[in-house]
């Protein structure tokens, strides 16, 4: 087969892919600080050129044969990203999606994944009349509207005038899924308590206190100060492996597999970009070592998730740990593509941008 391949390539191709390679590692190997703010700028365009007219935010150009995906979890911590650079342009994007997510609530608070006839511009859109999960969604969302009230301090009102009813419905959506222990399941039909997801629903509860707080007249404050205790507390005592001191990756599941790059190796570092353990703990500084003893090479652009997807969300978790070497090194590598114009790989999407949109802004 390799030398079939090497007949088809014309002399000339081989000779680009070859410079193109080139290009890539130089960069990679350089100890030159990457371009934090030209990074940024080129993968927030990426967000923002996947934006349909009506504010939904799909996942990207590539088609699957239902059409082009929305999910709204990954649109959330796209729009997220889109705060790290709060220009007006990106703050009305976000204003957009956020009223596109408000809009398509279901009665129980929960919000489905769509297909799009198109991936920017007008387009018509199909329901799949379901969604990954209710609790990453709706916690997420959260932490997008206390990120924008945040940033963008004139728009407390725009939220409190249009939508307060909407954000006791997401809420709705999270009580919906919380057990009596605390933790969230991902949803009725699957009713499976993840270290991931329960991650996020932990900063998302702790969002939705401050956005109680401060937005909405603290009228439930007590209610999420109590389910976020609890969560904080079952995340302690449910889903900690004590003996093998790492993560359980769901409730009631087996013990971590490192050699298990998703969800078991993953799902460690969770804990540590939401924020429910310190960076500079102890368990954090063993997870992360862990890590990077099994996954060595993942700041040098090597993908290792089976489905060939880039996990740029181990550049943000380096920063997050305070790893500049790791977290420079990813960013070198991607530059070494944005800077051609291109993005490191064909399945890019607004997820992977937005977290190295995340990493570069914490570094900048």
């Amino acid at each position: 087969m390799k030398s079939l391949l090497k007949r088809i390539i014309p002399a000339t191709l081989t000779t680009i892919l070859l410079l193109s390679c080139a290009r890539h590692m130089e960069m990679v190997k350089s100890t030159a600080a990457p371009n934090y703010a030209n990074i940024i700028s080129s993968e927030c365009n990426f967000i923002l050129s996947h934006q349909l007219s009506d504010g939904a935010l799909t996942m990207s150009a590539n088609r699957d044969i239902q059409g082009y995906k929305i999910v709204p979890y990954f649109s959330n911590i796209a729009a997220q990203a889109l705060l790290e650079n709060p220009t007006a342009v990106n703050i009305n994007a976000v204003k957009k999606w956020m009223a596109w997510y408000m809009a398509h609530l279901n009665t129980d608070g929960s919000v489905y994944d769509y297909y799009a006839s198109n991936y920017t511009g007008d387009a018509s859109l199909t329901s799949t009349g379901d969604f990954d999960s209710i609790d990453s969604y709706a916690a997420t969302f959260l932490t997008l509207a206390k990120k924008l009230c945040e940033v963008s301090p004139s728009d407390k009102n725009w939220l409190i005038s249009n939508y307060s009813v909407q954000f006791k419905l997401i809420g709705g959506a999270l009580s919906l899924v919380a057990d009596s222990d605390g933790l969230t399941i991902a949803k009725p039909s699957y009713p499976v308590k993840y270290t991931m997801d329960n991650s996020e629903v932990n900063e998302g509860l702790s969002d939705m206190v401050w956005l109680s707080e401060n937005i909405f007249a603290k009228s439930d404050s007590a209610y999420w100060q109590k389910l976020l205790a609890a969560n904080t507390r079952s995340i302690e005592t449910d889903l900690w492996d004590v003996p093998n001191q790492r993560y359980f990756t769901n409730k009631g599941g087996p013990a971590a597999n490192w050699t298990v790059f998703y969800a078991d190796a993953t799902c460690q570092l969770y804990p540590i970009w939401c924020g429910v353990i310190l960076p500079g703990s102890a368990r954090a500084q063993s997870l992360w070592n862990a890590f990077n003893a099994n996954y060595p090479d993942w700041s040098k652009g090597k993908i290792y998730d089976p489905g060939g997807f880039p996990w740029t969300l181990l550049s943000y978790v380096a920063v997050v740990m305070n790893d500049k070497t790791r977290g420079d090194n990813y960013l070198r590598f991607v530059q070494s593509f944005t800077d051609q114009g291109n993005q490191p790989t064909s399945n890019w999407y607004n997820l992977e941008a937005a977290f190295v949109i995340f990493a570069a802004k914490k570094l900048s």
